[in-house]
């Protein structure tokens, strides 16, 4: 519909001044009827030569098109945002469920769905460090293993100051017989502790056991 109402349009600019300028001169009218001849068939010509070989709907839907692309960002974007929510209220009620085998003393449900949230958000430090318990409780010495010492490594990366990270990591590293590191690792959980609570006093116990291990004592030796 578009081409032909360019094509009139354009005739009817072409043509209008034509006879207008006829009139005015009085040219002979086999002259007259010969240029009009040839202003209306060269577009003509031209139109039926674009229906062929060109693609005179493209003008017509370039409008449609633009609108149809438009709706089609507009749906994928609700979409998205869609999948976004549900992801995140999945890894809410994973947590909620994991946190209550904690409380049940269900330790491997628990590790299971704290694994559920980390499939769901990976960087969700709470989730790691509940593994990671959860994970201890199953050996009977609560040997802090190998893929809890990688979730641990990756819990303070993301949270430095996260106090449960760094006490875990302190253990983690007493437990392999690295003392110092471990001394080291519960100095710097000192700094984020009030100097007066009770949480304090018990990593500077902590904390003298490893100094003195680190020095090839055994504590109990004070004790005689």
């Amino acid at each position: 519909m578009k081409t032909a109402f360019y094509a009139v349009t354009t005739l009817l600019l072409i043509v209008g001044p034509l006879i207008q300028g006829w009139l005015r001169q009085k040219q002979s009218g086999g002259l007259f009827i010969t240029s009009l001849a040839i202003v209306l068939l060269l577009p003509g010509s031209a139109i039926y030569l674009y229906t062929v070989f060109g693609t005179p709907g493209a003008l017509d839907d370039q409008t449609s098109d633009g609108a149809r692309a438009q709706q089609s960002i507009l749906a994928i974007t609700a979409q998205s945002n869609s999948l976004i929510q549900q992801r995140k209220q999945d890894a809410q009620d994973w947590m909620q469920r994991a946190r209550a085998y904690d409380v049940l003393k269900r330790e491997i449900d628990a590790r299971d769905a704290y694994e559920r949230v980390l499939k769901i958000d990976g960087n969700n430090t709470a989730a790691m460090l509940g593994w990671v318990e959860a994970d201890m409780s199953q050996h009977g010495d609560y040997a802090i293993s190998a893929s809890s010492r990688q979730l641990l490594a990756q819990a303070i990366a993301l949270e430095p100051d996260n106090q449960r990270a760094l006490w875990l990591i302190g253990l983690s590293e007493f437990q392999q017989k690295k003392y110092s590191e471990a001394s080291a690792t519960w100095r710097r959980l000192q700094r984020f502790l009030d100097s007066g609570s009770a949480l304090a006093q018990a990593v500077a116990q902590q904390i003298a056991i490893a100094d003195t291990k680190a020095k090839g004592v055994n504590p109990a030796s004070f004790l005689h």
